[in-house]
């Protein structure tokens, strides 16, 4: 005889599934309640990219309209949203990024459907206008939880949205640990895109390489200033020690054996490959961007430089070369920290949010 027990819905709402921090999350969090037995759905507003490993059992729902412009494609995503909500009556919607949790909840209005949404960037300094301000501060307070990553995140908003607000750290797990034979290799993670700030790391690693000429700097990702990058590599004469490997299914394993990792920012929200680098065991710097100020303590677990600042950066990498035992105790120390991002802890964080049905 069939069970009569009906399983339970949730449904995760993001722009894409292509790569990202938000996107990953969302691939842990739909694959655990895949395997939880819930049905899972992934409504994706931009296009229908996935480029994670998903549970056959989740469904990704692109909501799109190939073609037309964002601002066009508004109604469009309102109505389709609405729509699901009405036919597939989940138990919870869990909705990613500013702009996305605005139109979730204006979807929902009126619906009594249990939202959550997650904001996952620096909201003083992600670039978000006026209008989107007012509207997360005037629609928030109708999500029934408001995750952040980090107190500061928290921090910019009215108490009220504060009062229904928890702070969860992305949930991280990496396949391999630090390799104990190092290259001269130094790595950084992220897209290629200005919030990265990578032209301020091939100018500082241009300061290092001159001390240092057997260094190398590999910077994996991909976007839009990939040709503006390749340009700075090749007037600065780098071609053979600065390379833009692009978008790696191995990343770990790329990164392993690298002398350091390093974060160029010049905003965050938590960053994702900062933590898994720190999993990892590799020795960290990053710029003092809201999210790595509250995971790194300076020369303690990492090495924190003022944002924007060729001149820190080069000296802290110099520093990680120079000293073998400020490395090996960077490395100590935040293989400890990083323990608390660990996917399983930080899941079950998510769990008792989410089944509060």
């Amino acid at each position: 005889m069939k069970s009569t027990v009906k399983s339970k819905r949730i449904a995760f709402v993001i722009g894409s599934m292509g790569r990202g921090g938000a996107e990953r999350v969302i691939s842990i969090l739909a694959n655990f309640y895949a395997s939880e037995g819930w049905t899972v759905d992934i409504l994706t507003l931009l296009d229908d990219r996935n480029e994670y490993d998903l549970n056959k059992n989740i469904f990704v729902r692109p909501i799109c309209i190939k073609g037309r412009s964002r601002i066009t494609q508004l109604p469009n995503w309102l109505l389709s949203i609405r729509k699901y909500v009405n036919k597939k009556k989940p138990d919870v919607i869990v909705s990613f990024i500013a702009r996305i949790n605005i139109i979730t909840i204006i979807a929902c209005l009126g619906l009594k459907q249990r939202i959550i949404i997650s904001e996952r960037n620096d909201p003083s300094a992600d670039g978000r206008s006026v209008l989107v301000k007012i509207a997360t501060y005037m629609l928030y307070p109708l999500a029934d939880h408001i995750v952040f990553q980090t107190k500061w995140a928290k921090s910019c908003f009215s108490k009220r949205i504060q009062k229904k607000s928890v702070i969860i750290p992305n949930p991280i797990s990496v396949s391999v640990s630090a390799s104990n034979e190092k290259k001269r290799k130094i790595v950084a993670v992220g897209r290629l895109i200005e919030q990265k700030n990578h032209t301020m790391l091939i100018n500082a690693f241009k300061k290092v390489h001159d001390e240092y000429p057997e260094y190398k700097l590999y910077i994996y990702g991909e976007g839009k200033l990939r040709d503006t990058l390749t340009s700075q590599i090749q007037e600065l004469g780098l071609t053979e020690c600065v390379f833009l490997p692009g978008n790696v299914s191995n990343i770990h394993e790329e990164i392993a054996d690298a002398e350091m990792f390093v974060l160029s920012s010049n905003y965050e929200g938590l960053s994702n490959a900062l933590l898994e680098a720190m999993m990892m065991g590799l020795p960290c710097i990053s710029t003092n961007c809201a999210g790595s100020n509250e995971v790194i303590k300076h020369e303690k677990n990492g090495l924190l430089v003022t944002i924007g600042s060729e001149e820190e950066l080069s000296k802290a990498m110099k520093r990680i070369i120079q000293d073998p035992e400020l490395a090996k105790r960077i490395r100590h120390n935040s293989l400890l920290s990083a323990t608390v991002y660990d996917s399983k802890r930080v899941i079950k964080v998510w769990d008792d949010i989410i089944n509060l049905i």
